[in-house]
């Protein structure tokens, strides 16, 4: 027996007592679990929740989960509290403006996830028997939804038109901007891939930093190679997965060139090595709602409507490009990290391919006709089908409906 219990084993069980540690460990995979760093308390739907309870009902958000478990009555209760809820955000209108069933919907299934993950009860009867759907249905039925967000794609001579009039300096920010916003669109990046989302903490392991680029020569033309972690739909894969290249010698724009340049002038401000990539000239990295922001103010230069562009115009943009300028939607899918994994079955990545698809995206002339692109989840042509051999049904036919994500 003591030989079984001898070396790295002998070591974790003398830690299987450590209830403290076990405890934070268990808290800090919790928070971990939901992309606000918070196990979901800081999600839309749970501070709508906590509001509507403790200013408008005045009562502790958080229901006895012990009563939850066990009393059939609590639970109707909290159901009723939940359909209330409902009521006050659909008709009531707290922020101001209307809030569409579907809305409503993620932030109820938002408030359930978060009660059950802390407090481990259900809270009220569940979606399954509760009557909020319903609600919902009728709400929608009655009275007419808010059309869905639009946001249209930044075409790739706005970016660089927007660009000029607002980055005409060398000065350190507009450097930096102007690498950020091109390796945005070029390597068709989701805003929280380059920049901290919500209340994230930055960590150099996870996000971009300076070692994770290296520059090469290829085709008489300078490019660069970025290591960075793949994010897609708010769950957050640890590591860095991803290898995304960037061309250089672009028509409208170099990214390459923008990105070297904004690494020669960190090195010039003294910036530590293991600091954000695309940070202010203090060392303080960007946010995502930095990025939407800027990206709505280069837009403004470029005679665009702000209010119609975001965070996510640059990747929504970049796609838009590559398929204008005859690029195969297998290979903008492998560039831009779509999910459609089993492409990597039948479909290689080359350097020359990838380089192809960064160059397009910065030479092709798009008219800007609208929010074109708006999905995350590209089609499946017949012909894919057909390679995969299996049938895909349309999302729309299945469910009667489009989706559409989008990052602010």
């Amino acid at each position: 027996m003591s030989a079984f219990v001898a070396g790295t084993r002998k070591v974790a069980l003398g830690h299987a007592t450590d209830f403290g540690r076990m405890s934070a460990q268990r808290r800090r995979f919790l928070d971990s679990s939901n992309a606000d760093g918070r196990g979901g308390q800081h999600s839309t739907g749970v501070r709508w929740w906590v509001l509507f309870c403790t200013w408008g009902r005045g009562i502790n958000p958080i229901l006895d989960p012990r009563r939850m478990r066990t009393d059939d009555a609590y639970q109707l209760e909290a159901e009723d509290l939940l359909e209330d809820f409902v009521i006050w955000l659909a008709v009531y209108r707290p922020s101001g403006q209307q809030v569409s069933a579907k809305s409503i919907s993620k932030y109820v299934s938002s408030v359930r996830a978060w009660y059950s993950r802390f407090y481990r009860a259900r809270l009220g009867v569940g979606a399954q028997a509760g009557r909020v759907n319903d609600i919902l249905k009728g709400y929608a039925r009655e009275v007419p939804q808010p059309p869905p967000l639009e946001r249209h794609g930044c075409t790739p001579a706005d970016l660089a038109g927007g660009m000029r009039r607002l980055y005409s300096g060398g000065d350190p920010l507009s450097l930096m901007w102007r690498a950020a916003l091109s390796f945005g669109m070029v390597g068709l990046c989701r805003g929280c891939e380059f920049a901290l989302s919500g209340s994230e903490p930055f960590e150099p392991d996870q996000h971009l930093v300076p070692t994770d680029v290296a520059f090469f020569n290829h085709g008489g033309r300078r490019h660069a190679s970025v290591r960075m972690r793949k994010r897609k739909d708010l769950r957050v894969l640890r590591g860095k997965q991803a290898r995304v290249l960037i061309s250089g010698g672009g028509v409208h724009f170099d990214a390459s060139a923008a990105l070297e340049q904004w690494m020669e002038c960190r090195a010039q401000l003294g910036l530590r090595p293991d600091s954000p990539l695309f940070c202010r000239p203090n060392g303080q990295a960007i946010t995502v709602d930095e990025v939407r922001d800027e990206v709505r103010r280069v837009m403004q230069a470029a005679g665009r409507q702000p209010h119609l562009y975001g965070a996510h115009s640059l990747r929504i943009g970049g796609a838009t490009a590559a398929l204008a300028a005859g690029i195969e939607p297998q290979l903008i899918r492998l560039m831009g990290r779509w999910s459609s994994d089993i492409y990597e079955l039948y479909c290689r990545m080359s350097a020359q391919a990838a380089l192809r698809v960064g160059e397009a995206i910065s030479s092709a002339d798009v008219s800007p006709i609208g929010p074109a692109f708006q999905g995350e989840h590209l089609e499946f042509l017949e012909v894919e089908r057909e390679q995969m051999g299996i049938t895909l049904w349309r999302h729309d036919e299945q469910r009667g409906g489009d989706a559409s994500e989008d990052e602010a």
